[in-house]
């Protein structure tokens, strides 16, 4: 399992913290085709790369083969308290975000590449904003389609190691 805090996050994370820059209201999740249950974009890879077929070995689910597909809400108050946690194989702080539920499709989705895990980011639109962190999923699983009617569940967490 992988995670990473790309740089257009960590830059966006810091014109809030320490500079008093304005956080969104919201965190929104979305999710990522990959080449294997262990792999997360680059942290030089931006979100907006991301979007179609993407051009850097991952895409954005795609909204042409998932057309029900969004980036879900996770609102300031679906997060837990934060604590002392083991992500991954790091220890560190962490917070544990309420589990989110992304719309079933209304035919058979069949990506080129599995979905591979979730990603955090500032904005709703497919294609925008600047994603904070990736993660492939806790379990080690990819989803190589779906069909009518299924459902991904994600609990996204998020934090810092030591």
């Amino acid at each position: 399992m992988a995670d990473v805090f790309p740089n257009e996050g960590l830059d966006n994370l810091l014109a809030i913290v320490p500079k008093g820059g304005a956080a969104p209201s919201n965190t929104w999740v979305g999710l990522f085709t990959a080449g294997g249950a262990t792999s997360v974009p680059a942290a030089t890879v931006n979100l907006s790369q991301l979007a179609g077929a993407g051009t850097v070995g991952f895409a954005e689910v795609s909204t042409t083969l998932w057309t029900t597909y969004t980036r879900m809400t996770a609102a300031a108050g679906s997060w837990g308290g934060q604590g002392g946690s083991t992500i991954w194989s790091t220890v560190g702080r962490a917070v544990q975000g309420s589990q989110t539920a992304f719309p079933a499709p209304s035919g058979s989705y069949s990506p080129a590449l599995p979905i591979a895990g979730f990603f955090l980011a500032n904005a709703l639109a497919y294609g925008a904003g600047s994603a904070w962190y990736y993660s492939n999923f806790e379990d080690g699983s990819t989803i190589a389609g779906l069909s009518t009617g299924d459902v991904v569940k994600v609990s996204p967490g998020f934090g810092f190691g030591n």
